[in-house]
């Protein structure tokens, strides 16, 4: 390991930036962002940065210093004690200069674009805060890291932070509650993966409070679980929307029609019950009345439920049916829609405001 990842507070610290450029705004407004005092020091400063000092003394915060001048080591005496220094001018020497006399008075480093001389490196960042995930290639290939944060973003719902801020606003409440560590983490567990968490993933703070308020006061009670009713599209796993997966990835059981993909069903968390209820290939006829009822029975049991269909779930009357009936019986349901034209899979427009004639398919 090369480098040891660490989240750092730097909440009224000094931070010392030496450099004016795009660069050096790009590390100031992360540092910034974490609360830290930051002293700029160049010739001259970008608009960009200059724009950025304005706002933050407007504000009141003055948070942000900007001295106008070459650098010199007085500057990081001037400012102890500092915690970090950051290089960003197009000078490399100068660069290197400036971690040499952080390195010496034992002042963590960063040099942009150059970790040999770094004793610190800035990682791409997902931001959920208060979650948070660093990911870092130590400099060597910094365009594979953008593309694995694209997929992070991505899998990781926006409303996680508002599921984080409410864990932190229970967790003293939780520990008071169970005595055991291990049943504290049982009980965390069954809260990230039900219905709290897709509320508030949903930025239905009220309900998610309620609903983890009465999760703590019956928790030695049997739970009805929910039922998720997730379109499949064509088969395509890359076509799976990030909600399916994230849902297939939870359930506890899961019923499957004909015509879902191996390719999709193998994304389907390992350890759940895998029940099919296609038409085709039973010796006992599968009916919707039936299949809905093994769904309730299920979720009576406190199960996390989740029904794959091909294409979308509302094209089909089924769908709707299962969707009454449901409600009917109190079962908490969530619908996640799935692509419903095999047509624009295929690269072939669903509307053309061409004539008809003018269209070979």
């Amino acid at each position: 390991m090369d480098f040891l990842p660490l989240f750092h507070n730097l909440r009224g610290r000094q931070v010392l930036v030496v450099g004016g450029g795009e660069v050096a705004v790009r590390k100031v407004r992360l540092v910034h962002e974490a609360s830290a005092l930051v002293t700029v020091v160049a010739k001259e400063f970008c608009p960009d940065l200059l724009e950025m000092a304005r706002v933050d003394q407007k504000s009141g915060h003055n948070a942000i210093n900007l001295i106008t001048a070459p650098y010199d080591h007085s500057h990081m005496v001037d400012l102890a004690p500092i915690v970090l220094v950051i290089a960003a001018t197009n000078d490399r020497k100068l660069n290197h200069l400036v971690s040499e006399h952080a390195q010496a008075s034992n002042i963590l480093a960063n040099v942009v674009d150059d970790p040999a001389f770094s004793t610190v490196i800035f990682p791409s960042i997902v931001d959920r805060s208060p979650i948070q995930i660093a990911i870092s290639s130590g400099g060597d290939a910094p365009v594979l890291v953008r593309l694995l944060r694209t997929q992070l973003e991505g899998l990781i719902p926006a409303g996680t932070s508002h599921l984080a801020a409410l864990a932190g606003r229970f967790r003293e409440t939780v520990k008071a509650k169970f005595s055991s560590g291990l049943d504290r983490k049982a009980f965390w567990e069954k809260v990230f993966s039900g219905t709290v968490a897709e509320q508030a993933y949903a930025n239905n703070i009220t309900e998610a409070e309620r609903l983890l308020s009465e999760s703590l006061e019956n928790h030695d009670k049997i739970e009805t679980g929910e039922v998720y009713l997730v379109g499949t599209g064509p088969g395509d796993p890359d076509l799976l929307t990030f909600k399916a997966l994230r849902l297939m990835q939870q359930a506890d059981i899961v019923f499957y029609d004909q015509g879902v993909s191996a390719a999709v069903l193998n994304l389907v968390r390992r350890d759940a019950g895998r029940v099919y209820v296609g038409r085709a290939e039973s010796k006992h006829p599968v009916t919707e009345e039936n299949i809905i009822q093994k769904m309730i029975t299920s979720a009576a049991q406190g199960n996390r439920v989740v029904h794959l269909v091909c294409g979308d779930p509302l094209t089909f009357d089924q769908g709707k049916q299962e969707i009454e009936t449901l409600m009917e019986h109190n079962i908490s349901l969530h619908v996640v829609p799935g692509i419903t034209i095999p047509a624009g899979y295929a690269g072939v427009p669903a509307t053309d405001k061409r004539n008809d004639s003018d269209i070979n398919v």
